[in-house]
């Protein structure tokens, strides 16, 4: 009853006089004209604005006509169906008052009425909508520059929240998010991940998009601040730890490489993979027009990475300078490594790297190695041969995590870079 008479219910006068009928109308009728979007008195008068046409004027009529007469001698009953038609007629006036004129839609008009007829029909409906979701994926591909394939995880993953949030009637918050952590039956690097897709959408909404601001600007980020349980009987145990492989595996693998049947291709990958410490795609997406020379040193141009460091120079070791000039004659579509196949995201390296990861399983290495354990194997080689960690960051493409060398350093120069990575030995038959 507080809801549709907006009155206390101890002050609720269930009597109904003919007084009360007319201060019934002249209050229905103030509420109609209160509730038009007139900027003035003046353009209200000047309108041919009718309230008694309008619906809960028109609601009021039939429940004038159908209880004036009556008064007050009627049965428990009678009693109980008019105070009925009187609820119903509250919440008519209610609902012309919340839509009249406004610029919504049909569906909104409806939800609206189904909500005051029943508040259990009012449904919490998550912020992190499909058409934010979609305008959000289109500025981390085109303004941030995000690659699709990272930028479709993120946009599934907060389809997957969006989606529980309004089958478990949620707010967006700080607990609903733990909540939902909760569900997952995933490790705490991927549920961490399905932080970082939330929080990289909170920030972009709260300085995008103007509806989203105003409903949450005064709201801290639910996505920061999760803790998560630590086992503390596997901490530092290594056991999912990705491991170097050491020069001996290196040359291992390449021999059994080398002796498999039709596997030429992936040979010529360990090789450059072990001498380069390049990241798989990095390789396959390399070209003969990569192949350039800076100040007199033949070097790989990377320019397609994770980071901004992973756009770099890398000399080509003279162990490899014979398979590289090689690929370089045999290419047949300008790409240094012939692939197979590739996917929907243009990621050349899947075909090979289930490959490799089929031989090292047959060598009877396990989940710890991988094929970008060579480029562990790289770092490793070349800080036990003593060059400095700031050479070997701009040889793997990695920030050194300070102002001097990322911004205002040009880097080392291609002969050091040159020196440095000609230590890397292996005892391979080429």
């Amino acid at each position: 009853m507080n809801i549709v008479t907006s009155n206390q219910t101890d002050e609720l006068d269930l009597s109904f006089s003919r007084e009360k009928f007319d201060q019934i109308e002249i209050h229905t009728c103030d509420l109609i004209a209160n509730a038009q979007p007139w900027k003035s008195p003046q353009e209200a008068f000047e309108s041919d604005f009718d309230a008694e046409e309008e619906p809960p004027y028109v609601e009021f009529m039939k429940f004038k006509t159908k209880w004036y007469e009556l008064g007050e001698e009627i049965s428990l009953e009678r009693k109980i169906e008019r105070f009925n038609d009187w609820i119903r007629l509250n919440k008519v006036m209610q609902h012309y008052i919340m839509t009249v004129s406004r610029p919504m839609s049909v569906g909104s008009i409806e939800e609206i009425k189904s909500i005051i007829e029943n508040p259990k029909n009012y449904k919490i409906k998550s912020p992190i909508t499909t058409n934010r979701i979609t305008s959000f994926e289109a500025y981390q591909a085109k303004t941030k520059g995000i690659i699709q394939k990272t930028v479709d995880t993120q946009a599934k993953r907060l389809k997957l929240m969006n989606a529980w949030l309004e089958a478990e009637q949620r707010d967006l918050n700080h607990e609903s998010i733990a909540s939902y952590l909760d569900t997952l039956d995933l490790s705490i690097k991927t549920k961490k991940q399905y932080l970082f897709a939330g929080s990289s959408f909170w920030k972009w909404a709260i300085k995008h998009d103007e509806n989203f601001k105003k409903l949450h600007r005064d709201q801290q980020s639910p996505f920061e601040k999760h803790d998560f349980p630590v086992n503390r009987s596997k901490r530092g145990d290594g056991s999912t730890d990705r491991k170097a492989f050491t020069p001996e595996d290196v040359t291992k693998l390449y021999e059994a490489a080398k002796a498999t049947k039709n596997r030429e291709i992936l040979t010529d990958l360990i090789l450059l993979g072990a001498h380069t410490g390049a990241r798989i795609e990095e390789l396959c997406q390399l070209q003969t027009q990569d192949i350039v020379t800076e100040e007199g040193i033949k070097c790989f141009y990377f320019y397609d990475g994770k980071t901004a460091a992973s756009e770099r120079h890398t000399p080509i070791h003279p162990a490899i300078k014979a398979t590289v000039e090689k690929l370089i004659r045999n290419s047949k579509d300008g790409f240094l490594i012939s692939s197979p196949a590739g996917n929907k995201y243009g990621n050349r390296s899947d075909a090979l790297s289930k490959q490799f990861g089929r031989l090292k399983t047959t060598l009877e290495y396990n989940s710890q190695f991988v094929f970008h354990s060579f480029r562990k194997t790289v770092i490793t080689q070349l800080q036990r041969a003593d060059v400095p960690g700031i050479l070997i960051a701009s040889i793997v493409g990695h920030e050194t995590g300070t102002i001097t060398f990322d911004v205002y350093s040009a880097g080392p120069s291609p002969k050091q870079k040159h020196d440095a990575i000609s230590k890397l030995k292996y005892k391979l038959k080429l």
